[in-house]
């Protein structure tokens, strides 16, 4: 289920906020300044009429023959506990008679008879104590009048406050104001969030084929240029891996071209001298490159190996007494140079086996007939296989690492070897490096993560 629209929730938040500003935020803030000295005003006074007009007005009971009374409600109580100065009155205007209940002393100071009939007054005493005092006179739902003195502004009273505004009397009013706010938030919104929806309609016409395109930030707002950024951001960092994808299978293509080539060519003459032996060397050939593109999807599947502690110094003698043979055939020898005490290691027993196969593989094709590969375990969790071949150029030692590169159509293998190890190593939280062997050469090096290493 999708979350609600976020330029419908900008709106409502706005609208909230403005009635919010209307009922609450409005009248507290105008009693705060008077509170504080920091405006001579009467708006306190002002909004602490509300409440004293509403308990007076909901005292009175009207009677089905016309007439009425003062009830003593919860609420009138209430307020005059609050109020002790609180006095009020309510005159029936047929007769000028003033209901029990009321204020004897309010209502001789009222004026009588005239031709104009008050709406609302405002009035202070004569010698009232309190020079602030004041009083309305007001008239109420005929044939009744009202006439309160002596309020004050307490907390309760905002809830008065807050009701008079609801009201629909007030709301009317205010409503061509609320609906302008909400079409001008819509309107602003809108026009803020256009990068956004501009950039909804760029990635929707993305794809694998059109990956390089990008979405210009350049003149979205600061608040959503970094989304737009970090978006950009992923799209190269998929690029990139959709240009090693298509690099790779393009590669792998033309690996696996060659030796089928020259396998239909013997098939089509088996009776050469040698035809069997060179059958099966060109099916190893291939069989070779398909593991090791097993090796490396299978490697990208699984995201971390599962790791476990090995002692690096024993594992590369175990391999070194595997591939004794082959250097003997090969007319090759090897020197180990163990740690001086055994060196833990965290990586997936498998996998370094894989890496170090690979290493030792390498320096097999590149070291010279006669010549000494060495391999050296190093107290930081580290080995090294050095050989003493033609080495790698310094500008090279970036793109030895990428499947299938190769120094020249001349080198042997697949260059699958090190990619795989690169990838491995990374898998596991190490990493690779090249250097150049003292003398001539390249030097390999594998750095994994020591036991007890976050």
């Amino acid at each position: 289920m999708r979350s609600p629209s976020l330029l419908a929730r900008f709106v409502l938040g706005i609208t909230v906020s403005e009635l919010i500003v209307l009922f609450l935020v409005w009248p507290s803030t105008t009693i705060l300044v008077t509170y504080l000295g920091l405006a001579a005003t009467d708006s306190n006074a002002v909004w602490a009429e509300f409440h004293a007009i509403e308990v007076v007005e909901n005292a009175l009971t009207r009677e089905p023959d016309g007439s009425g009374h003062i009830e003593s409600t919860p609420a009138l109580r209430a307020y005059q506990a609050r109020n002790p100065n609180f006095r009020f009155a309510i005159i029936d205007n047929r007769s000028g008679a003033v209901l029990a209940g009321s204020s004897e002393e309010l209502a001789r100071v009222l004026p009588s008879g005239g031709g104009i009939i008050a709406i609302k007054n405002y009035f202070r005493l004569p010698n009232d104590p309190d020079p602030d005092a004041r009083g309305v006179h007001m008239q109420l739902a005929p044939p009744y009048s009202m006439v309160i003195h002596g309020y004050a502004m307490h907390l309760e009273d905002l809830i008065a406050v807050m009701r008079v505004h609801s009201d629909v009397a007030q709301l009317i009013p205010f409503s061509p104001f609320v609906l302008f706010a909400i079409l001008s938030a819509w309107l602003a919104t809108r026009y803020g969030l256009a990068p956004l929806y501009a950039a909804k309609e760029r990635l929707g016409k993305i794809d694998l084929f059109s990956i390089d395109q990008r979405i210009d930030a350049a003149k979205a707002p600061k608040e959503i240029a970094p989304l737009l950024d970090a978006i950009n951001a992923a799209l190269a960092r998929l690029e990139d891996g959709a240009r090693r994808q298509r690099r790779f299978t393009a590669n792998a293509a033309h690996e696996l071209l060659t030796p089928i080539a020259i396998l239909r060519a013997r098939l089509d003459a088996p009776s050469e001298p040698g035809f069997l032996g060179d059958l099966a060397r060109d099916i190893r050939r291939m069989q070779s490159i398909v593991e090791q593109l097993l090796v490396l999807a299978r490697g990208a599947e699984r995201g971390c190996l599962v790791a476990e502690d090995i002692d690096l110094g024993a594992l590369a003698r175990h391999m070194i007494a595997d591939y004794l043979p082959l250097f003997v055939d090969n007319g090759r020898a090897i020197a180990f140079d163990p740690p001086a005490t055994p060196v833990i290691v965290r990586a997936n027993r498998q996998a370094l086996e894989c890496m170090l196969s690979n290493l030792i593989n390498n320096a097999l094709r590149a070291e010279p007939v006669g010549g000494t590969i060495e391999l050296r375990v190093r107290a930081d969790a580290s080995l090294e296989v050095a050989d003493h071949g033609e080495g790698i150029a310094a500008s090279e030692r970036e793109l030895v690492f990428e499947p299938f590169w190769r120094g020249t159509e001349a080198t042997r293998g697949s260059g699958l070897g090190l990619s795989i190890v690169k990838e491995l190593a990374e898998k596991q939280g190490g990493g690779v490096f090249v250097t150049e062997t003292p003398g001539g050469g390249a030097t390999f090096g594998l750095a994994l993560p020591h036991r007890g290493a976050p």
